[in-house]
């Protein structure tokens, strides 16, 4: 990601708050063990559509177990 913000220093101040503003746009936060990733809108999307899948068939779902930090 640091790639992608010093590629933009070289761009415009127009065409930076352009990308930016895409970026924000198609990109949410997901956590995992204290770190911060920006996941794209369709793999954010896939995973609540697994997750309500997963609790409309009965199972109860922690988070923590899909991502490695429940403990067992």
């Amino acid at each position: 990601m640091a790639e992608i913000y010093k590629g933009l220093s070289r761009l415009s101040l127009e065409e930076q708050e352009d990308i930016l503003e895409t970026m924000s746009q198609s990109y949410f936060p997901i956590q995992i063990n204290n770190e911060v990733f920006m996941i794209p809108r369709e793999v954010n999307d896939l995973i609540d559509r697994l997750v309500s899948r997963l609790e409309k068939n009965g199972h109860q779902v922690n988070i923590g177990d899909i991502i490695g930090e429940a403990e067992n």
